[in-house]
């Protein structure tokens, strides 16, 4: 048996998968109109539904637009990957990473009489959401590889990780410290207010942490 026979083989099913791919592209491109979509529908079912209570006080947000592509190289045989196998896409679109204080319950008010002070102490400021708005999301590049479609795994993994990776972007340009600020403005400012006109309006507000 000549030991170069399955290299032989590998090397003629490279070339009659890349062969094939090259004779549809060149169709689609002569022929456009034998290729075509049927029609599309769109449907849901309700797998379950409850409401929750919640307290968030958002008090800063970043707001990003980026360009985010993905690439999966394609099949593989004895090492080698084959042409035209692999998918891929190019997509930008707009997110935002909100920051505050997830439960404003845990937020508390002390009146001192004696000091003639009300503190409220509260919380740090947490990240509450990373999301990309989906109509956002614009497509300027896609494989239309039949034999590797991108999948919607595909997509929702990738969305996912920009997700991620915006909110340690966020994060490390200083997000929560902002946060916190604006925690500590809002506060004293509503303290203020709520003593202004009565018996307390010369009281100092003081915001501490927890």
């Amino acid at each position: 048996m000549s030991i170069g026979r399955p290299a032989r083989t590998v090397r003629s099913v490279l070339a009659l998968l890349a062969l094939a791919a090259v004779l549809l592209a060149a169709l689609f491109v002569v022929r456009p109109s034998l290729f075509g979509t049927g029609k599309t529908t769109m449907s849901s079912e309700n797998l379950g539904a409850t409401f929750n209570d919640i307290a968030e006080l958002s008090t800063e947000e970043y707001v990003y637009s980026r360009v985010g592509s993905f690439d999966q190289a394609g099949f593989q045989i004895a090492g080698r990957t084959v042409p035209f196998t692999g998918r891929n896409f190019l997509v930008t679109y707009d997110g935002t990473v909100k920051a505050g204080i997830s439960n404003a319950e845990l937020i508390e008010v002390r009146v001192d009489d004696t000091a003639r002070t009300l503190t409220i102490t509260t919380p740090h400021a947490e990240v509450l959401s990373s999301s990309i708005a989906p109509e956002s999301i614009a497509v300027y590049d896609q494989s239309m590889n039949p034999l590797n479609q991108v999948r919607v795994q595909d997509v929702s993994a990738f969305l996912a990780e920009q997700e991620r990776n915006a909110k340690e972007t966020a994060v490390d340009q200083g997000l929560l410290e902002r946060a916190d600020n604006r925690v500590e403005d809002l506060l004293r400012s509503h303290g203020e207010a709520l003593t202004e006109g009565t018996a307390m309006a010369d009281y100092a507000v003081d915001v501490k942490w927890r």
